[in-house]
């Protein structure tokens, strides 16, 4: 979306103060592009263009992310009138006009341009107060809000054969999540789920590296199938794209897969790793998880299993001990093994042949009650009790990995465990 507001007319009256804070009635009249409704489309050499909608918001910020005003269109189309008031303001404050709210979320998109529009359509331009008194001026009649995102169409295939996909996840470095009312940004990846599955998904993706950077991709079929991928792109906010992604189905791992080999069984993708000189996979996500960063479900002892795939399991104590690796002392065997930020969310990451293993800090329920920890401990079941107690691994910023005990009522998250 390019969204250009023109002032043509601009009023302001400074209505009843509250708590001696001045507040500015202001009447502007904007112009937007050629469309008459809010709904995108892709526009004529790949800008993207978009239109207002009747009481659609501008949102007006400070310089610290503060709310000061609220904008909203009289009509829909090309041309409207805002109408609203600003508060709170001085003479020299650079004030931000975001269209349509102070926050934004490029992340749990549906693939549709409607629901972008809905959701994802997001810009800014910036204007000075000049005085503020009698009236509230500021230093242009004009602002130009600028698109925050681009809008990719893309089309997902196996290198021949298009690909009906149902949840997506694509990541990069600079790649935004969500913007908060400060202006801080979260980064990392952003997600999407099809109302109806399809090989075609538009995404607004937003992102602060100005160069070409590769964009990982890990698509769910239809048929619950995984694969990955890789896109090399400079996105520039405010065009529109249309890219082909071939993507490499994860293969069936066995008992002849090496270890560190991802790929898929029994309906879940995983790694293969050894413990104790033995191969096993391990789940690349908790139980109720759709990505390796999601904290996923959180069950109590009794009904821990009760949701994991045929052929699945919580492992054992034994099994889910992560020893100094590659060592005699047995336990999971692994290159390195660091406390790291992977995609926004905290957690350990051990390095096992060429791939990773990741094990998000989620915390756990007190008693099922509260939840406590998230994002310094993770706390994993195992199967093996002690007494009323159960074992289970704990995984935080200092300490590599260790177990302790808890009670049964307690929920925590679940790494499935298959054997090969």
């Amino acid at each position: 979306m390019l969204a250009m507001l023109t002032f043509i007319a601009c009023s302001s009256n400074t209505d009843e103060a509250i708590n001696d804070t001045p507040i500015w009635h202001v009447t502007l009249t904007a112009s937007m592009d050629d469309e008459a409704t809010r709904a995108l489309s892709e526009g004529t050499g790949n800008r993207i263009i978009a239109g207002f909608a009747e009481n659609d918001v501008v949102v007006v910020v400070d310089a610290y992310g503060n709310t000061v005003g609220t904008l909203k269109t009289k009509t829909a189309g090309a041309s409207t009138t805002l109408e609203g008031t600003i508060s709170g303001v001085s003479t020299s404050d650079v004030l931000t006009f975001r269209y349509r709210s102070a926050t934004a979320n490029y992340d749990n998109q549906n693939g549709t341009l409607t629901g972008i529009a809905d959701n994802q359509d997001y810009a800014e331009g910036t204007l000075t107060v000049t005085a503020t008194s009698p009236d509230l001026t500021l230093s242009s009649n004009h602002v130009t809000l600028a698109a925050k995102q681009s809008i990719t169409k893309f089309s997902f295939t196996n290198g021949t054969n298009p690909i009906t996909v149902k949840t997506f996840r694509i990541a990069a470095a600079g790649l935004v999540q969500s913007i908060a009312k400060d202006g801080v940004e979260t980064e990392g990846e952003v997600t999407c789920t099809l109302s109806e599955a399809a090989s075609n998904a538009y995404v607004a993706l937003r992102n602060n590296t100005n160069a070409k950077q590769i964009y990982t991709f890990t698509v769910r079929d239809n048929a619950g199938n995984w694969y990955t991928g890789t896109k090399k792109a400079n996105l520039a906010n405010g065009n529109n794209y249309t890219t082909s992604v071939a993507l490499t189905q994860l293969p069936t791992l066995t008992g002849e897969s090496a270890v560190g080999t991802i790929g898929m069984i029994d309906g879940l993708p995983a790694i293969v790793v050894e413990i104790n000189s033995t191969k096993k996979a391990i789940a690349l996500m908790n139980l109720g998880a759709f990505w390796p960063e999601d904290y996923g479900e959180y069950y109590t002892f009794a009904n821990k299993a009760s949701e994991l795939p045929t052929g699945w399991k919580v492992p054992t104590s034994e099994e889910l001990f992560v020893g100094s690796g590659n060592t005699a002392t047995g336990g999971l065997a692994y290159i390195t093994n660091i406390w790291t930020t992977q995609h926004g969310v905290n957690g350990r990451k051990f390095t096992i042949g060429d791939n990773a293993l990741f094990l998000p800090a989620g915390g756990y329920y007190e008693n099922g009650s509260s939840l406590t920890a998230n994002s310094t401990d993770g706390y994993y079941w195992s199967s093996t009790t002690d007494g009323d107690n159960v074992i289970y691994l704990n995984v935080d910023n200092n300490i590599p990995a260790t177990f302790s005990i808890l009670t049964k009522e307690d929920a925590l998250t679940v790494r499935p465990f298959h054997d090969l």
